[in-house]
C-alpha cells in the first residue's frame, strides 16, 4: 500500500479535475508487514470521495496478473519477495469505453520499472485531462 501515490495521483487528481465522468479504482495491496485489510480500510476512509472505489487485494491476484501484462518482474517490484512480479504503486489511465483491464491506455509507477515513466503527477494530471476532452 502506498498512501503517498495514492494521495497524488488518486486523490490529487479527483481534487483537480471536477469532470464527473472521472473515475478512481484504488487497489490496496498487503506489501509490508502493517498492511492489512484494516489499513486498506482506513485508507479508504482517508481517499473517500464520490467517484472513487477501494478493492482490497488480499492475496495480491490482481496485483501478480497485472505484473505479467505490464511486463513488471520481480526486481522491479521493489518489496516484493518472490519470483513473482507485483504491480503495486502504478497508477493505470483508461479511456471512455476501455473494458480489458489489461490494456491501459497510459500508465506510471513508482517502482524499479525502466520501461515506463515515473509517476510525476502534473504529467499524470495533463494525460488524464487530455483523455476527458471530448
Amino acid at each position: 500500500m502506498c498512501l503517498e501515490g495514492a494521495s497524488r495521483a488518486g486523490a490529487g487528481l479527483l481534487a483537480s479535475i471536477s469532470d464527473s465522468r472521472l473515475r478512481a479504482h484504488y487497489v490496496w495491496v498487503p506489501m509490508l508487514p502493517p498492511d492489512d485489510a484494516s489499513a486498506a480500510a482506513r485508507a479508504a476512509d482517508r481517499f473517500a470521495e464520490a467517484r472513487a472505489t477501494h478493492f482490497w487485494d488480499a492475496e495480491r491476484l490482481l496485483a501478480r496478473r497485472m505484473a505479467q501484462v505490464l511486463g513488471i518482474g520481480a526486481r522491479e517490484s521493489i518489496g516484493a519477495a518472490g519470483k513473482d512480479g507485483l504491480a503495486w504503486d502504478v497508477y493505470l489511465a483508461y479511456g471512455r469505453g476501455a473494458n480489458a483491464l489489461e490494456r491501459p491506455d497510459f500508465w506510471m509507477h513508482q517502482l524499479g520499472v525502466t520501461h515506463a515513466p515515473r509517476l510525476d503527477p502534473d504529467e499524470w494530471r495533463r494525460r488524464v485531462q487530455e483523455m476527458l476532452r471530448p
